[in-house]
């Protein structure tokens, strides 16, 4: 939700194999109905000799209605357990973050920690020296610049129509130092950037395709903001018509990036703001001012750049008054949208997880237990936040809060969708339409 998300990484994944010269076939469990019969066909027809399963998300982070994933990966290991004798090997950023306990949920062979192109080709290696897998592969980091996936691996102009948006990565890590984010634990916190010209490369080539929106899926595209710039830079010099997105964060200090990025195509940001409150900002390590968000805020504002601020309320430090801080700046600021979340996920390895005693359960006698939504409230609001926050969504009619619903109803996205591409909360800023 809101949109089926093209499968970047399995397509990396897959590109490289290919290159390696083995013989790839994927399936897409997002594209059946009933996937498990589907998939029972499809190992059935090919016969493989390993079955690689990329589990992306754990559950959606939305509280208080969580919606947990790991359950449609449970039915897919079991099919196929009951299809093949081939090893089952789990990867995927999902995985990446609590191995041992998708190994014991799953009943896997093995599962590869890291980046899924380097891994899997050595897996294949290890499999046709008939060497045993070890039970987690951890593996080094890439080198930029990264694998271009071949994107007839899965059927891009299905997840345009459905989706709306194409999407590209950057670079990969993040230097941020946000309590709650895994970003750094995925990707490492030095940054590894692809040159300019090859990014470009790319946007093009999905250009030519027919596809005229993308999101960059980097942790924050204008971090560094001159790799951002340069990026911008390359595309207005080709001519290169597409428009753009990703994260970003509310701080810069290159004067002139928002009007280059207007000029290069970037028409909506979203940006990681959490809180416009000084006590919550600086206990969740954000790296920024909240003056330093709104200034920022304001100066994409004036280039005409749409923009989705992230608020999470319940953060370490939010107290009554911080949520009407918070509140009355973003009223003040008037984005195009808000997305309201309640409380924060907690991820082993975080942060977070330490500050809340995490070391504590570290190696649990039932390692499927950290599968389960964990979510942090600070105690002074918890008991009344989320009627609290239902009230501040119900009366603004550009917020948006998944947790609760609110402007969130999958039939309602779906007729967006259909008119609509980019990203839907751009169309949400006169209250969008009804649901």
């Amino acid at each position: 939700m809101p949109d089926p998300v093209y499968p970047l990484g399995p397509a990396m994944v897959g590109t490289a194999l290919r290159r390696a010269g083995h013989d790839v076939r994927w399936f897409d469990a997002l594209r059946h109905a009933e996937p498990a019969p589907a998939l029972a066909e499809a190992i059935g027809s090919s016969d493989p000799e390993v079955v690689l399963l990329s589990i992306r998300n754990i559950d959606n982070a939305a509280f208080p209605s969580p919606s947990r994933h790991f359950e449609d990966h449970l039915e897919l290991a079991r099919t196929v357990r009951e299809e093949t004798r081939a090893p089952l090997v789990l990867g995927g950023s999902a995985f990446s973050l609590m191995p041992e306990a998708f190994l014991a949920y799953l009943g896997a062979d093995a599962g590869a920690v890291g980046e899924g192109e380097v891994a899997a080709v050595d897996i294949l290696a290890r499999l046709s020296r008939g060497e045993a897998l070890p039970r987690v592969i951890s593996t080094s980091r890439l080198a930029p610049p990264f694998v271009v996936p071949d994107r007839d691996l899965f059927d891009a102009a299905w997840y345009y129509r459905n989706g709306g948006l194409a999407n590209v990565q950057t670079k990969r890590g993040c230097a941020l130092e946000c309590v709650y984010c895994t970003y750094p634990m995925l990707e490492g916190k030095s940054i590894r950037a692809v040159e300019p010209g090859a990014v470009v490369d790319e946007l093009a080539a999905i250009r030519a395709s027919g596809i005229g929106h993308v999101f960059i899926v980097d942790a924050v595209f204008n971090r560094p903001e001159a790799h951002a710039a340069a990026i911008c830079e390359e595309i207005l010099r080709r001519g290169l018509e597409i428009s753009f997105t990703g994260y970003f964060v509310p701080r810069g200090d290159l004067p002139e990036l928002p009007a280059l990025l207007k000029r290069a195509g970037c028409a909506a940001v979203e940006l990681g703001t959490d809180s416009l409150s000084d006590p919550v900002l600086e206990r969740l390590a954000k790296g920024f001012t909240a003056a330093e968000a709104i200034d920022y805020s304001r100066r994409l504002a004036a280039v005409g750049i749409k923009q989705c601020h992230n608020l999470i309320f319940g953060c370490p430090g939010e107290t009554d008054a911080t949520i009407m801080e918070s509140t009355a700046c973003m009223d003040a600021l008037s984005p195009t949208a808000v997305i309201a979340m309640i409380g924060l996920r907690v991820f082993p390895g975080t942060p977070l997880w330490r500050m809340g005693g995490g070391e504590a359960v570290v190696g649990p006698a039932d390692p499927t237990a950290l599968l389960e939504p964990t979510f942090f409230l600070e105690e002074a609001v918890a008991e009344t936040l989320v009627a609290e926050v239902a009230k501040l969504v119900d009366e603004r009619p550009n917020w948006i809060c998944p947790g609760l619903g609110r402007r969130y109803n999958p039939r309602y996205l779906e007729r967006l969708r259909r008119r609509h591409k980019g990203l839907l909360w751009t169309i949400y800023g006169a209250g969008g339409e009804s649901e």
